[in-house]
């Protein structure tokens, strides 16, 4: 047994009844209480629990009104009902079924599908993609603006326009209606 020497502050503590707080103590690991127990031992029997020794029983069926009442008496019950105290009620079809039309072009449509879906697509041609650079596009259209907004008229030539297929003239027309006639 080794001989450890305790901090002498620690002991000084200790002997002059320094005043300790007072604390709760906490179960970390409790014991399981009797519910638990019986619990855990209810499980235990259901698990070895033999079902040889249970005894055959015959169980009566009540069927409800069906004791109180044969067919005999429920069909002359009925037969005596009065009709005329029943209210009339117009039917409307709220879930109707699909006309022919409709599941012919239904029809159609999953007839297309299918194919499409079995086409052979080893008969497609390979066509490569060629995507534009839309930076590049946008980066020429606005030297191109700048490029008319900095234009100087000064350093055009004046020029003469020339008509190359002029319009006719009132005598040519006039000419034109004399010969004509």
């Amino acid at each position: 047994m080794t001989d450890h020497k305790a901090d002498p502050a620690l002991l000084k503590d200790i002997e002059g009844g320094t005043k300790l707080k007072h604390a709760e103590t906490e179960e970390k690991n409790p014991l399981p209480s009797a519910e638990v127990i019986s619990q855990e031992k209810t499980k235990q029997a259901i698990e070895t629990f033999d079902p040889s020794n249970l005894k055959h029983t015959q169980t009566a069926e009540k069927t409800g009104w069906k004791e109180a009442m044969s067919h005999d008496k429920a069909t002359e019950e009925l037969g005596k009902f009065d009709k005329s105290s029943l209210k009339h009620a117009e039917t409307a079809e709220k879930n109707p079924l699909p006309d022919k039309e409709a599941i012919s072009q239904e029809k159609q449509e999953v007839e297309l599908r299918q194919s499409i879906n079995k086409h052979d697509r080893s008969s497609l041609k390979k066509v490569d993609m060629c995507e534009k650079d839309g930076l590049k596009e946008l980066v020429a259209q606005e030297a191109t603006h700048k490029g008319i907004e900095n234009f100087s008229k000064d350093q055009l030539k004046h020029a003469e326009t020339q008509e190359k297929n002029p319009l006719p003239t009132k005598e040519d027309i006039q000419a034109e209606k004399k010969a004509g006639k």
